[in-house]
């Protein structure tokens, strides 16, 4: 009885049904051959921390986590400890830690003092810049404990004094000088780099426009980018010009007229052989140094000036000139066509340039108070341009500031030069070259004895930009660099007082303030 029990059981228990549906259509099961997903490796390691969590704790209901707690602690030490040693790395950046080595130039960190080691000496030194003389490179101090500088041998203080504290080159490859000069102030104004234009500020004056100034040296007339000598008294010359009534003369000083390029006076062209009949024939009858006059497809006017040697075309204020020199008691120049233009001999002997190419209106004398002379060059141009400015401010930026220098004080010289930069010259881009600093002093280097290496000692590059001499003498001059002049050793220095100027204090400025009020 018990055996046919068991047999219905286990009949039962084969004979149980699935409660999932059957598939009609089973299909086989595909594995897809590949990399393991993000679920099955999260799935994974959800598994291997319960077993550990089984063997070590007894318990796999992961109802805490102590395992995984104490990896986070694990990672968060290593972020401590990795940006503890970042921060050291860039803490002994910012501060080293004060060892002299084989450095050539060092500072003391208490103190900001330079010294320069020449041999087994270390010498104090006045500047940087001789201090890198001395080295023979661009090297910036290297900054040491005291206890350090003691243990060297102390020599005798070496260096330039007044050579510049600091020579960081302008990268602008264009060169672009200008020389102002305001009427209520006679003061002269250098200004380096790029003009500012807008409102009231200095702008180009249009070759229609000139300006006639006077100095002990006599009258000039300033017009396109260049300046001529002007006697007022020459009717001649001033009605060719253009001039119906007196211009107004003002005053200017010798440093800005000398930095204006000069050209030839204006005066009458002299004609060899005025007035005696031509050896060529001419259509009309007309003696050397008349006027002859034709027109151009446009019906303008062209004149033509009658010489030993043919005809010459000039322009209308040469011919006015002419005429009014002499006309030859011809009322009006001879007219010609074109056909007998061009069957003439031609001369070149008159030269165009030196007069305007037309009348020119003078400036008023309370018009464009500033007067400037402005000298450009690019890095690919092959000539100079010139050019004059007029207006009511400076072309300065509103918050520029100029630096007025100490000699000579005869004469007030302010330079607007952007502080922290300098210029590496050349005269006329040729010559020896020279360092413009931010005060307005120019420095002549010496690259005759050591060549580039002077240069290359002092951090500068090359090409330099090009300046006029005439401009140029307007800055202050200081001493020479060299590496001779900065291995020069002195006990002392003495002041200069002929050329030092005391600097007002904010107690002093104040007092002057209360009593201009």
């Amino acid at each position: 009885m018990s055996d046919n029990r068991d047999n219905n059981a286990n009949s039962e228990r084969r004979t149980f049904a699935s409660r999932t549906p059957a598939s009609e259509n089973p299909e086989p099961l595909k594995y897809r051959r590949g990399f393991v997903t993000g679920h099955q490796v999260t799935g994974w390691r959800f598994v291997m921390r319960r077993i550990a969590s089984g063997v070590a704790l007894h318990d796999a209901r992961m109802l805490v986590d102590p395992l995984r707690t104490q990896s986070r602690a694990f990672g968060m030490g290593a972020v401590i400890v990795v940006t503890g040693l970042v921060g050291c790395f860039v803490f002994s950046l910012l501060r080293p830690s004060g060892i002299a080595g084989t450095d050539p130039v060092l500072a003391d960190r208490s103190t900001a003092a330079l010294y320069v080691r020449v041999g087994d000496n270390l010498h104090p030194v006045l500047n940087l810049t001789s201090a890198r003389l001395i080295a023979g490179k661009a090297v910036d101090p290297t900054m040491v404990k005291s206890t350090q500088l003691d243990q060297f041998a102390r020599g005798n203080l070496i260096g330039i004094p007044g050579a510049p504290e600091r020579m960081v080159q302008a990268r602008a490859t264009d060169a672009a000088w200008a020389v102002c000069e305001a009427t209520d102030t006679r003061a002269v104004t250098v200004i380096a780099g790029p003009l500012e234009s807008g409102g009231d500020k200095a702008t180009e004056l249009t070759h229609d426009r000139a300006a006639v100034v006077s100095t002990e040296a006599g009258t000039w007339l300033l017009w396109d980018g260049k300046r001529s000598a002007l006697n007022l008294t020459d009717v001649a010359i001033t009605s060719a010009l253009g001039f119906t009534t007196p211009p107004a003369v003002r005053p200017v000083t010798t440093r800005l007229l000398n930095a204006i390029p000069e050209a030839p006076a204006l005066v009458v062209p002299a004609i060899p052989g005025a007035g005696t009949p031509t050896s060529y024939p001419l259509p009309v009858t007309a003696p050397i140094g008349s006027v002859l006059v034709s027109s151009s497809t446009d019906n303008t006017p062209v004149y033509y000036a009658v010489l030993t040697d043919g005809v010459q075309q000039v322009s209308p204020v040469v011919a006015s000139a002419l005429r009014n020199a002499n006309s030859y008691g011809l009322e009006q120049p001879p007219r010609l066509t074109a056909d007998q233009v061009a069957h003439l001999p031609t001369s070149s002997a008159i030269d165009n340039r030196v007069f305007p190419n037309a009348a020119v209106k003078p400036l008023a004398a309370n018009e464009d108070p500033v007067l400037c002379t402005r000298f450009t060059r690019t890095a690919d141009a092959t000539s100079d341009s010139w050019a004059l400015l007029g207006g009511s401010v400076l072309p300065l930026p509103d918050s520029a500031h100029s630096v007025q220098l100490i000699s000579p004080a005869t004469t007030p010289t302010r330079v607007a030069i952007t502080p922290g930069i300098g210029y590496l010259v050349q005269p006329g881009g040729r010559g020896g070259y020279q360092w413009i600093s931010d005060t307005g002093v120019r420095y002549g280097i010496d690259t005759e004895t050591d060549g580039d290496k002077t240069l290359e000692a002092l951090g500068l590059r090359k090409p330099a930009l090009t300046i006029p001499s005439s401009i140029l003498d307007l800055f202050a001059s200081g001493p020479s660099l060299s590496r001779a002049d900065a291995l020069l050793e002195h006990d002392s220095l003495v002041p200069n007082i002929r050329q030092a100027m005391p600097v007002q204090t904010d107690t002093q400025l104040a007092q002057n303030a209360q009593e201009s009020r």
